[in-house]
């Protein structure tokens, strides 16, 4: 049995866990971002997840933002949860230089804090 590979090319914050939506044309689905990275996160939803390859955004606001951050994203992955729903792998392509900015400051300020608390 061999070492899985680790394909990320940059760090992931956990715990991460934050309501969004994603969308798909004109549907609009909650759901909860977690594991995110510069590059990617989880998306865990209660309903059957995009199919691999399908382009969507998903929509995440936190506490002290006003605006959404809207991010460009490609599922990689998908897979039903043990406890019921399912989860499935983003990346984020295409992102703008304003969302991939804000994208890279909510991850460093994650890291900043941590590293504080260390």
């Amino acid at each position: 049995m061999g070492v899985a590979q680790n394909r990320r090319r940059s760090e992931r914050i956990q715990p991460f866990v934050a309501p969004c939506r994603y969308v798909i044309g004109d549907a609009r689905v909650p759901a909860f971002l977690t594991d995110i990275s510069r590059h990617g996160g989880r998306v865990h939803t209660e309903i059957e997840p995009p199919a691999e390859g399908v382009a969507l955004t998903v929509e995440l606001r936190l506490a002290r933002q006003a605006v959404a951050l809207v991010l460009p994203a490609t599922v990689r992955w998908s897979r039903a949860r043990e406890r019921g729903g399912f989860v499935f792998g983003v990346s984020f392509d295409g992102a703008g230089a304003e969302e991939q900015k804000a994208l890279d400051g909510l991850v460093e300020g994650f890291l900043r804090r941590a590293a504080s608390i260390i």
